[in-house]
């Protein structure tokens, strides 16, 4: 059981924020913020941490219901692992490159590139060709 210690944190380092309209949040998807609401993060989104529960928000949500949505904060240490799709796959050499989202789920294989620059997680270990264990930057 998860025990909330103050508005924002719970027990286990989760926070939580208020969900954006009619959003479609499910476990493991990473998500951003935009204008202060919790959204899916996409490939031109900066990415604040994995989605922890599964909830769909109403059209109305930042006005009227505003159900906060639990979400594992990006820390220095975290890490996950991530499959790799939209072309490209991973090899050991690929450690400490840089990619983009390909959705909110899975890391576009495509975006490899030793340079950080606009680019959202980087390859801490290799995994196998289609799956690694990325942290955001």
């Amino acid at each position: 059981m998860v025990r909330k210690v103050n508005s924002n944190t719970y027990d286990n380092w989760d926070v939580h924020a208020i969900g954006g309209n009619s959003v479609a949040f499910t476990t493991d998807k990473f998500v951003a913020t935009n204008g202060g609401f919790l959204i899916l993060a996409t490939a031109s989104t900066n990415v604040v941490g994995r989605c922890k529960m599964n909830i769909t928000t109403a059209a109305d949500n930042q006005t009227v219901d505003k159900v906060r949505v639990i979400y594992e904060e990006q820390k220095p240490q975290t890490t996950w692992e991530v499959a790799i799709t939209g072309g490209g796959s991973l090899t050991q050499a690929d450690e400490g490159k840089y990619f983009k989202l390909f959705d909110a789920s899975t890391m576009d294989g495509s975006t490899a590139h030793a340079s950080p620059s606009g680019l959202q997680f980087q390859l801490v270990r290799f995994i196998s060709a289609t799956k690694g264990l990325f942290k955001i930057i």
